[in-house]
């Protein structure tokens, strides 16, 4: 199965990123093929700059890991990330600035799509 996932909430604002990285890796873990689109202020999961606290979790560190690892594809709205300031040099190795079509794309082809919206 194929599973979209969006997200647009800001990754330590809320817990929709959190939830979002749950259902990818059990979903991965099953075997289901599974993208997450980063869009508005989700774009900030992915800054590779982003320094947690030790005690907090690492956003940016446990998509890599799940793209590296588990082939987690995750797009970034490339608007939004020139809005914020993030540049291609600071996103997480393996995710990719995407657009609007992509996003299209992705629904288009999956199976399940999950919107995580503020």
């Amino acid at each position: 199965m194929k599973i979209a996932i969006q997200v647009m909430t800001p990754p330590y604002s809320y817990q929709d990123m959190d939830s979002a990285i749950k259902i990818a890796e059990a979903a991965l873990n099953k075997g289901h093929e599974v993208a997450i689109f980063l869009f508005a202020d989700a774009v900030n999961a992915a800054n590779s700059r982003v320094k947690p606290i030790r005690i907090d979790r690492n956003i940016p560190k446990k998509l890599e890991e799940l793209i590296k690892e588990k082939g987690l594809r995750v797009d970034i709205c490339g608007l939004c990330m020139e809005y914020r300031g993030l540049t291609e040099e600071a996103i997480i190795e393996g995710a990719r600035p995407s657009g609007l079509p992509e996003l299209a794309k992705l629904i288009a082809e999956s199976d399940r799509f999950l919107s995580f919206p503020a």
